[in-house]
């Protein structure tokens, strides 16, 4: 269990971190909507700049709400025994582990699939976009690549 506390602690420095991170993103994105800095992207429309910055802050504001449950359900864990016990039975439950590593590999394949379909239909209508989106099939396809090397390897 000890082990696991340890993990515990660097895991809520890094949302810690992350979340101070977020706080900040969220806080230039108000305040370039409310004109007092400027960030905007470097082309586009006054609309597409303010959606922008709308959806950059929400974004941020939405990721910081989620490590900060994580870092308070952590927290909370770590005060109470019977909490963390809990807590690292369900993160190490071998059932759950299985079909989480299933629904990757399947959900890996499916984006692979739509994404070669997607980018021979977009080819048809933009080229940079097909490019793009060619490009993140290829870099998931390598990250596998990668990953599966990686795992043999070690098991």
């Amino acid at each position: 269990m000890e082990g696991y506390k340890v993990k515990l602690k660097l895991q809520n420095w890094i949302l810690g971190v992350s979340c101070a991170i977020l706080a900040c993103f969220c806080v230039l994105g108000f305040l370039a909507e409310m004109g007092v800095v400027e960030l905007t992207p470097i082309s586009g429309d006054s609309h597409w700049k303010s959606q922008w910055r709308g959806g950059i802050s929400g974004a941020s504001f939405g990721l910081f709400v989620l490590m900060l449950i994580g870092l308070i359900r952590n927290l909370m864990a770590m005060k109470d025994e019977k909490k963390l016990k809990k807590q690292y039975i369900k993160e190490n439950d071998e059932r759950k582990i299985q079909i989480q590593t299933a629904a990757q590999a399947a959900s890996c394949r499916t984006f692979l699939i739509l994404g070669l379909v997607a980018a021979i239909v977009v080819g048809y209508f933009h080229m940079i976009i097909s490019l793009v989106i060619l490009s993140c099939v290829f870099a998931q396809s390598f990250l596998t690549l990668i990953y599966k090397l990686y795992y043999s390897k070690k098991f």
